[in-house]
């Protein structure tokens, strides 16, 4: 680490290059918050609200973060990196305070029930699903009929 490096970078166990996050749409239709239950399904993911602004947190180590919470490449840094002020850093904040915050698909799911309405939300559910079991039901069908066509086609075996 380079001796220019303000001395809370060297407290700190490198919190900044252990995730990223960056903003995202804010969700308006039932398809919007499914999305986002999808990835909350997935190790790793945040979602948060603050100021209004949606957020997407994607816990995903830096490459060049070596274990004492250096980075191995300093000197060549990215931009984001040295523009990276310590005055809002994890280190000196500690925890944020979100207007909302959350870490799995099932608080997702309640928030945009309340938000879209429960009859609105429960409807557009029944719906989404009953469309994804007809469109895998059809695949189906076309796999088993396409199987039978290939067997007919098949010419048979002299005993």
């Amino acid at each position: 680490m380079s001796e220019d490096v303000d001395p809370l970078c060297r407290q700190c166990q490198a919190k900044c290059c252990r995730y990223f996050c960056f903003q995202i749409d804010t969700p308006d239709s039932f398809e919007e918050f499914e999305n986002l239950r999808w990835f909350l399904l997935h190790e790793g993911i945040g979602i948060h609200v603050d100021e209004g602004n949606w957020f997407i947190s994607i816990d995903n180590k830096c490459r060049h973060l070596v274990d004492d919470g250096r980075c191995a490449d300093y000197a060549d840094r990215p931009v984001i990196c040295r523009q990276y002020d310590t005055d809002g850093c994890d280190a000196t904040n500690g925890d944020y305070e979100y207007d909302e915050l959350f870490t799995s698909a099932e608080q997702i799911a309640a928030y945009a029930r309340k938000k879209l309405g429960a009859v609105k939300y429960d409807k557009a559910w029944a719906k989404a699903c009953k469309k994804a079991e007809a469109k895998s039901s059809t695949k189906k069908t076309k796999k088993a009929n396409e199987a039978k066509s290939a067997a007919a086609r098949k010419p048979k075996k002299k005993r």
